[in-house]
C-alpha cells in the first residue's frame, strides 16, 4: 500500500432487516467519500477495539485485495462512528 487509506466506519441502522457496518473511503479533500459495497453484519455494534481494527482490515482487503498491516482509528461519535488510517507501517 503506497499511501495510507483513510476513511470512516459507521454503524448503520437504515437497513430494515438488519443493522451493520458500512465503510467509507476518503478521497481528496474536495471529493465526497466513497461507500464500499459491502455491508458487514457479523460484528456487533459494541465490538472491541481489536475487532473493529480487524473488521476495517478485512473490509479493505475485500475491496482492494490488499490487507493493511496496521489500522489506527478514533471513535468520533456515540453512533458508533470511527475515523481510520490503514497503512503497511507499524504504529509510530
Amino acid at each position: 500500500m503506497e499511501h495510507p487509506m483513510r476513511g470512516r466506519l459507521r454503524w448503520d441502522t437504515t437497513k430494515a432487516a438488519q443493522p451493520g457496518w458500512l465503510l467509507f473511503l476518503a478521497g481528496q479533500p474536495s471529493d465526497a467519500s466513497t461507500m464500499l459495497p459491502g455491508f458487514e453484519t457479523s460484528l456487533p455494534r459494541n465490538a472491541s477495539h481489536a475487532e473493529i481494527a480487524r473488521l476495517i482490515g478485512e473490509m479493505l482487503h475485500r475491496e482492494t485485495g490488499h490487507r493493511p498491516q496496521h489500522v489506527q482509528f478514533t471513535q468520533i461519535k456515540a453512533g458508533p462512528v470511527y475515523y481510520f488510517v490503514a497503512t503497511d507501517e507499524g504504529p509510530a
